[in-house]
């Protein structure tokens, strides 16, 4: 009965999905999957995902299959992708990546109410770039930032002729070097004003096991009210540890639906 029920659940979530293309104002495409409630919702929770991330992270695909039950839509979208006219990481900066977030904003300004932005990691520098006009409330997921005590900087490489930046974590990934250039401007001091101007309500959640506490308190310390910091004691940057996953999804679920 277990078993039959799952799949049942599956089959009706899968039909409440929609795949979406959107062209840029540069001739790429963005890729990105809406997640519709059985009712029709006024509200729209706009996922973006961090370095190197996608948007099958567990985090949004998790976000993806809740929010939808609990009267919030979902988009989650690829910053970079190998389908047909998707970016490519090593040719990305930071600002084509806020410039498609505006893309996805105004495509959806329209259609809903209330609409929040949720990003992880580097996603916090791509929404803080981005349109704030365009979004109600965002929640940041321990925020990224280059403080000068960093040790895992990229190192710089020759590909092809072409200056790259490569970042090593077990995988190695290929940089634009304007972009590496525009993380570390966001040095957790440089970006304060923005914080401070964001002029939104403002939600952050940080690992506790993570280095990026610092940054995450003096953004909280700077922004406007409304604004709130959870620190997920047990989780390190990714929210993989059992458990603090939940504490994310439903800290941000409940920031969302009582700022929308």
């Amino acid at each position: 009965m277990f078993i039959l029920d799952e799949l049942f659940t599956l089959v009706y979530f899968i039909d409440m999905e929609k795949q979406l293309k959107l062209k840029t104002t540069d001739n790429h495409v963005i890729y990105g999957t809406l997640g519709t409630s059985k009712k029709v919702s006024t509200t729209l929770a706009v996922f973006i995902h961090g370095l190197t991330g996608s948007t099958n992270e567990h985090t949004f695909h998790n976000a993806a299959k809740l929010f939808p039950k609990k009267d919030v839509d979902v988009f989650r979208f690829s910053l970079y992708t190998g389908e047909k006219g998707g970016r490519t990481l090593s040719k990305c900066t930071i600002k084509d990546h806020s410039d498609d977030l505006n893309q996805v904003l105004k495509y959806f300004k329209k259609k809903y109410k209330n609409i929040a932005v949720v990003g992880h990691s580097l996603g916090s520098p791509t929404i803080l770039r981005s349109d704030t006009s365009l979004f109600d409330t965002a929640v940041l997921w321990d925020p990224s930032y280059l403080a000068g005590n960093r040790g895992d900087m990229p190192t710089k490489a020759k590909l092809n002729g072409r200056e790259v930046y490569i970042e090593e974590w077990g995988t190695e990934f290929l940089m634009n070097p304007a972009m590496v250039k525009e993380w570390q401007w966001f040095n957790g001091e440089n970006e304060l004003d923005l914080v401070a101007n964001l002029g939104k309500p403002l939600k952050i959640i940080a690992a506790g096991k993570g280095i990026l506490i610092k940054g995450s308190k003096k953004y909280v310390k700077v922004a406007q009210e409304p604004k709130d910091l959870t620190i997920v004691k047990r989780a390190t940057h990714c929210f993989d540890e059992e458990g603090t996953e939940d504490i994310l999804l439903d800290e941000t679920l409940k920031w969302i639906k009582k700022h929308r």
